[in-house]
């Protein structure tokens, strides 16, 4: 059977990678959340983007106060367990 909560955008921002830290950082805290339009971003097709964040609506609460607390800088994540994957050469240009 499937999921019938509703899912909701948490947040938009700019990259692809940024992202993917924050769903990383949002599973690892039990949220369950995924990334969207990810190829609007950076200028992949010609157009300028943002990738959108989402969660399940009862989710919502919790996992905006655990991305206001990384913009605060009060974050408790352990960065070194989370996996933000390499640069690629292009990318470090």
């Amino acid at each position: 059977m499937a999921d019938e909560r509703n899912i909701v955008r948490l947040a938009s921002v700019p990259t692809e990678r940024e992202a993917a830290l924050l769903v990383a950082m949002l599973e690892e805290k039990g949220i369950k959340s995924t990334m969207s339009d990810q190829s609007t971003a950076e200028f992949r097709v010609g157009a300028p983007g943002w990738v959108q964040i989402l969660v399940f609506e009862d989710d919502f609460p919790r996992a905006r106060e655990i991305i206001e607390a990384v913009d605060a800088g009060d974050s408790e994540v352990d960065w070194s367990r989370i996996d933000v994957g390499h640069l690629e050469d292009s990318e470090m240009e």
